[in-house]
């Protein structure tokens, strides 16, 4: 996947004659709309994504569904999928339950989409999914390596020749506050 990404870099031609820069990514890793598909069975996110979508849910076999069918997207399927995982994943089992019975149909193969399928080692169990994912996050693997992905999202990694070597860059742009001086703020756009 990363020659694919690697690929995308080099052979890049701006498709709006804007002088764009290339990159690796044609999309961001977090969004109001990544955010509302994740927690798409709670309230008030359930509506936010609603109106994201222009007025209904989206296709049913799009719709988060499944932690392993969403890894392998965003891991090794999707091209266009670089999602990163929301806090809640970490914290809040609910998001994985569809208690107020929302209607989101029937994919393609004939299959409900209802609760979220968890992984065997979850054991069917949204608080110990939780558990075990909140336990993986604390693990001296990540203390040890944390300070790599905060390069990436916040750090010197983010854009211009570091995120190129890191392989981060991104058409999407985002905003970011920059000061100015210390009592003033000014928004800058990056790509």
């Amino acid at each position: 996947r990363l020659s694919q990404f690697e690929k995308r870099y080099s052979d890049w031609i701006d498709p709006h004659g804007t002088d764009t820069n290339p990159c690796h990514y044609g999309t961001f890793y977090s969004s109001a709309m990544i955010t509302s598909s994740y927690l798409i069975r709670l309230e008030p996110f359930t509506s936010s994504f609603i109106v994201l979508q222009g007025g209904h849910f989206d296709l049913t076999d799009r719709l988060f569904h499944s932690i392993e069918d969403a890894w392998k997207s965003a891991s090794k399927v999707n091209m266009c999928d670089v999602r990163e995982l929301i806090p809640e994943f970490f914290y809040l089992p609910d998001f994985l339950i569809n208690k107020d019975k929302f209607d989101f149909g029937r994919k393609q193969n004939g299959k409900k989409i209802d609760n979220v399928r968890l992984p065997r080692w979850a054991k069917g169990d949204p608080a110990e999914f939780i558990r075990l994912h909140r336990e993986a996050l604390e693990s001296d693997y990540v203390s040890r390596n944390l300070h790599l992905w905060i390069d990436l999202i916040f750090g010197y990694k983010q854009r211009g020749e570091q995120a190129r070597l890191a392989h981060n860059s991104s058409t999407v742009t985002s905003t970011r506050v920059t000061l100015t001086s210390p009592s003033k703020a000014s928004t800058t756009l990056r790509s």
